[in-house]
């Protein structure tokens, strides 16, 4: 980044932040070697495998998410759309429509020392 873009994104920004940013701008990092990484699979939104789910369609699928935090959420903020939609990708269930599972969604405060957490739970027919 440069000053300028630095003092237009940041207006409180010190003087440090902005000569340190700086000084690295253009620059490559230092863990760049200037190599891609190569990914293990092709991207999409395919499901990863074969899953015993996709072959039993006997019953809706009861999917729990418990949300565990040390400081509670409004109940609208507890949004579980993107895990729904992670175990949908990767071939847990078969899709998220309400005729293929049933949704329970809770949240607890954390105990003393527990790191917060969300704990999912799938239960097939």
């Amino acid at each position: 980044m440069n000053p300028h873009t630095i003092k237009r994104l940041f207006p409180n920004a010190s003087q440090a932040t902005i000569a340190a940013n700086a000084q690295d701008y253009a620059k490559p990092h230092a863990d760049s070697a200037g190599t891609t990484t190569e990914l293990e699979s092709p991207f999409g939104n395919g499901t990863l495998a074969a899953c015993k789910a996709e072959t039993s369609d006997t019953g809706r699928v009861h999917i729990r998410f418990v949300s565990v935090r040390q400081r509670l959420c409004d109940p609208d903020n507890l949004s579980e759309k993107w895990l729904l939609d992670c175990l949908r990708n990767c071939g847990a269930i078969i899709g998220d429509e309400p005729d293929k599972i049933t949704l329970e969604t809770t949240q607890r405060k954390a105990a003393k020392g527990e790191e917060e957490h969300t704990q999912i739970t799938i239960t097939y027919p």
